[in-house]
């Protein structure tokens, strides 16, 4: 065969995709929120789409004995066929895919469920093919402007300074060995025993807590009790019985006795809180510190406060409103909820074992769970369509920013990171929820919490000798502060200051975007992005 023999060109009165006749598009009802879609592709966009791909073949093909260029159309069709009959389907089915999920009446959710590989394409005939596809649940929004909405009242005090002192007290404390007797809270070395029918396991130099715990799996809530006051060099023995899912099967449902040889003692010594202590995590004095954490804790009031009240328009909406979640997406939001929280166990320190033996229960918190998300997310995606809201690149990157401070990075490199595994788009469709509640809460009717009635006083009696002061219990904040705030950032104290509802602790507040539902999906054979739910 020669050079002489050589394509034919293309056929100049081939039509452009755009002068084509359309796909014809059949929608029909597949059950509750979900729709069946024929898609019928016109003959003459297959044939176009034919001599497209053979077109560019004929240029490009390397065929043994000719140029590049320059081999017979009949010899590219004949060696390459069988790709390019692939190819033309999965472009056409693409194309009529995106089309149809385009369509923002259709409101689909999900991927599309499809049968590639069953899809043929006719020799003369238009080419059809079917799919499903779950949709989005129509629904009505309630009359949300105007709803009373309580403002919740809090107030900073002396005790919550007193408590944010303690907690930044035990942050810079040393652990240290002591010789007196236990206290709850210590730290143990000891050397572990177990003993029982068929059970003899030996642990040496084991460190715990003496708090209620697990040793080698099995619960021992009696442990602080057994423990205190007993010094280095005692002996504690607690008797137990063998969980039923204890990874050691010849152990499960026995009775055991763990004897502890305790070797060490260690124990926090916290600092003193006074003008040393301030001046080491960076103010002047303790005045100082205690001004700024009194601040502090004031933004974070107002966040509360302010996120209290956005829990109230989301009940309220969710009260007002009754939907229906498609299944399948449920199913996936399940799944990916169940997954973390056996994640987080594990990370947690508890057996395998032991959450299989929970995973019937795990699994019914996680299902209702994904439909309280999902339901959620239908209805704020919804209002924020209503309110015409929309969320700028320079909110998105603001609050980006504020996450990469957060973890110590740089925010260029965390928005890449979130790009890449599509939580930016969930942090985006986070940031347009948060747009929609302020928006009802903007019209809503601010209220006052209603005063509970003073309890009458009893009269008290004489005491015969002065009370002792209780010992003040330590009570963790809810929020970590900062190890070492710089001096400069100390604000003077206010007296009475109103807490803002917009304040800097918001900046710290840790974003965890949650799985949403996108309402609009783009398949991958339309080489759309991928719909996050």
């Amino acid at each position: 065969m020669s050079d002489q023999e050589k394509t034919q060109p293309d056929s100049p009165a081939q039509e452009s995709a755009e002068n084509l006749p359309q796909p014809k598009v059949t929608i029909e009802d597949a059950g509750a929120l979900r729709k069946r879609i024929t898609v019928e592709i016109p003959r003459a966009r297959v044939d176009a789409k034919f001599e497209e791909m053979f077109g560019e073949l004929s240029r490009s093909a390397q065929v043994p004995g000719f140029r590049p260029g320059h081999a017979p159309r009949r010899l590219i069709e004949k060696r390459f066929g069988k790709e390019v009959l692939e190819d033309v389907r999965n472009s056409l089915v693409g194309e009529g895919m995106g089309k149809v999920m385009e369509d923002k009446s259709l409101q689909a959710v999900g991927e599309p469920e499809i049968d590639l590989d069953a899809i043929t394409i006719p020799e003369k005939e238009d080419m059809k093919f079917s799919f499903e596809i779950e949709v989005a649940p129509q629904f009505e929004l309630p009359d949300y402007k105007g709803i009373e909405v309580t403002k919740p009242h809090l107030e900073i005090t002396d005790k919550h300074v007193d408590e944010a002192v303690e907690s930044y007290r035990q942050a810079h404390g040393k652990v240290v060995e002591v010789a007196g007797g236990i206290k709850e809270n210590d730290l143990v070395t000891a050397d572990v025993r177990l003993s029982g029918d068929g059970i003899d396991h030996a642990h040496a130099d084991m460190e715990l807590r003496v708090a209620p715990a697990q040793v080698e799996g099995i619960l021992l809530e009696d442990l602080p009790k057994a423990f205190s006051g007993k010094p280095a060099g005692q002996q504690v023995s607690l008797k137990s019985k063998v969980p039923a899912a204890h990874p050691t099967e010849a152990w499960r449902n026995k009775d055991v006795t763990i004897t502890f040889k305790i070797k060490q003692v260690r124990r926090l010594q916290t600092p003193k809180a006074d003008d040393e202590f301030a001046k080491q995590a960076g103010f002047e004095n303790l005045g100082q510190m205690r001004a700024f954490l009194h601040t502090r804790l004031e933004a974070q009031a107002a966040t509360e406060q302010h996120r209290a009240m956005q829990a109230q328009v989301a009940s309220f909406l969710g009260e007002k409103i009754s939907i229906e979640i498609p299944t399948g997406m449920a199913e996936r939001q399940s799944q990916r909820l169940l997954t973390r929280r056996v994640v987080d166990l594990m990370y947690r320190g508890v057996p395998r074992e032991q959450i299989e033996a929970n995973l019937e229960g795990l699994k019914a918190e996680a299902a209702q769970r994904a439909k309280a998300d999902l339901k959620r997310s239908f209805i704020l995606d919804k209002l924020a369509q209503a309110e015409n809201i929309k969320v700028e690149d320079a909110e998105v990157n603001a609050r980006v920013a504020q996450m990469a401070r957060q973890s110590n990075r740089r925010p260029e490199r965390f928005k890449q990171e979130m790009k890449a595994d599509g939580s930016l788009d969930e942090l985006t469709m986070s940031l347009a929820e948060e747009k929609a509640l302020d928006k009802v809460l903007e019209l809503a009717k601010l209220v006052e919490p209603k005063a509970k009635p003073a309890e009458p006083k009893a009269k008290p009696a004489e005491p015969k000798a002065k009370p002792v002061e209780p010992e003040a219990k330590v009570v963790e904040p809810k929020a970590k502060l900062a190890a070492h705030p710089a001096p400069h950032a100390a604000p003077k104290p206010k007296a009475k200051a109103k807490p803002q509802t917009k304040s800097d602790a918001e900046l710290k507040a840790k974003h965890q975007a949650k799985p949403k539902a996108k309402h609009q999906a783009k398949p991958k054979a339309a080489k759309k992005t991928k719909p996050k739910e």
